[in-house]
């Protein structure tokens, strides 16, 4: 439909006279926009398309208190862009939204809080009107008390600029995310309660946790995140992850408190000084993972229960480059099989504080204080560990720490083999060991099976 001079019966040949005379016109329509700026606020009714011409097509509003769209019921919006307005949308679906962009809102891009929309094609650009610090790309949030929480289908879409939340979903709502970028925003999922899931993601540009939830269950499939200060953080939360890689977090990659979950083929490189995965109070089962360069830790484990499986751990260190440890696990039961740690300035594999460990099939070297470590009433217990090139003690026991070995072989190591203080409960129990060094193995608290041949 071509705006006209003069009065037309909305055919293609003698359009209509204003958006808003085709908007007034009863039942449902497909509405065609020719290319211009057509100043709003603008309501669609129940069964209403709106398909412009693309880019050329420019929906605006100048308020700042008023939406530059409502739609209720089912609706469309189709090729064109939405600009301006404290809300550029604000909708109750069901609702499609296809090639539409929404710039420079002062509020938030898209409002959902009844039904569905699904969206594809859709770029959100913060623009120069953003202001104030909470502002939106998209919100999705039950309107009124008892209501149903609304759903969200975001596909093929790219967020830019310095949106506090570029999707924020509340109140139990259902998000799904396929193939969105963001760039810029300070997060770009947060979520409260209900369920996300996000396939195929790319965030970066971002100051606080890129994808966040609190008390909701999160799915995350081949996400990558570039800088934040967390890649992923949850509070209470189930998690699954099936693909993750974080760079240049300024924290930790993963920031996980009180979530139960199964993580797969995690990539975390160059991690702040909270460690690659900090793991608090959880239940959590880590697969398949690799950590390079983190400051501080490559796992931290703090309380809960952890399961880490067939993982990689290389060059870990504090600033000073005096301490990191690859594994850190503190108050914790934890379950570690077939791990590598390479190049721990500290300690490669440390159980602190009443931990209780087990350790199966590891392979440490470069372990620059210890390679297996135990104090503070914490138990630790390994079997077919290899240890190679370590400057430092091979294994260390104090503070009423017990630590039992089988099946250990030490290679080049520089250090002494054992290191105790064998103060009240401190043990060391040793089978099957393989080692060029005997120091410290006559300590009083160091027992060797005599079934065992001497090292």
């Amino acid at each position: 439909m071509d705006r006209a001079a003069s009065g037309g019966d909305g055919t293609r040949e003698r359009p209509l006279r204003s958006l808003t005379e085709a908007l007034a016109r009863p039942g449902p329509k497909r509405v065609h926009l020719a290319s211009g700026r057509y100043e709003g606020p603008f309501r669609l009714p129940e069964g209403t398309r709106l398909v412009g011409r693309g880019p050329a097509t420019i929906l605006a509003a100048t308020d700042p208190g008023s939406s530059v769209v409502e739609a209720t019921g089912d609706t469309a919006l189709e090729a064109l862009v939405v600009e301006g307005g404290g809300w550029g949308l604000e909708a109750r679906g069901p609702m499609s939204v296809h090639a539409v962009t929404f710039r420079s809102q002062t509020r938030g891009a898209i409002r959902l809080d009844a039904g569905s929309l699904e969206g594809r094609g859709l770029r959100f650009e913060a623009g120069a009107a953003i202001q104030a610090p909470a502002v939106v790309g998209v919100l999705v949030e039950a309107g009124t008390a008892g209501a149903s929480a609304p759903s969200l289908i975001l596909r093929d879409s790219a967020f830019e600029g310095a949106y506090d939340r570029a999707v924020r979903a509340r109140g139990g709502a259902t998000v799904r995310l396929e193939g969105v970028d963001f760039q810029g925003p300070r997060m770009a999922l947060s979520q409260e309660g209900g369920a996300a899931e996000v396939e195929r993601a790319r965030a970066s540009g971002g100051t606080g946790a890129a994808f966040s939830t609190v008390e909701g269950a999160l799915t995350l499939v081949d996400v990558r995140v570039q800088g934040h200060e967390y890649g992923v953080t949850a509070n209470q939360a189930r998690l699954s992850v099936r693909g993750f890689r974080s760079e240049h977090a300024t924290r930790a990659g993963m920031g996980l408190t009180a979530t139960t979950g199964l993580l797969e083929d995690v990539t975390v490189k160059d991690a702040g000084n909270y460690g690659a995965l900090q793991l608090t109070a959880s239940d959590l089962e880590v697969r398949r993972f690799r950590l390079e360069g983190s400051r501080e830790y490559g796992v931290v484990a703090l309380q809960g229960r952890v399961r880490l499986r067939d993982g990689v751990i290389q060059g870990v260190s504090t600033a000073d480059g005096i301490a990191g440890d690859g594994l850190h696990l503190r108050q914790v039961d934890a379950d570690v099989d077939t791990v590598t740690v390479e190049g721990a300035k500290g300690t490669c594999v440390l159980a602190t504080q009443r931990a209780h460990a087990v350790l199966r099939d590891a392979r440490l070297s470069g372990c620059g204080l210890a390679a297996l470590a135990v104090d503070s009433k914490a138990t630790l217990e390994s079997r077919n560990v290899d240890v190679r090139d370590t400057p430092g003690s091979i294994l260390v026991a104090i503070e009423e720490g017990q630590l039992q070995v089988e099946g250990l072989t030490v290679k080049d190591a520089r250090g002494e083999l054992i290191s105790t203080d064998c103060e009240g409960q401190t043990r060391v129990r040793l089978r099957h060991v393989d080692a060029s060094t005997t120091r410290g193995l006559r300590s009083p608290c160091v027992q060797l099976d005599a079934r065992s041949p001497q090292p």
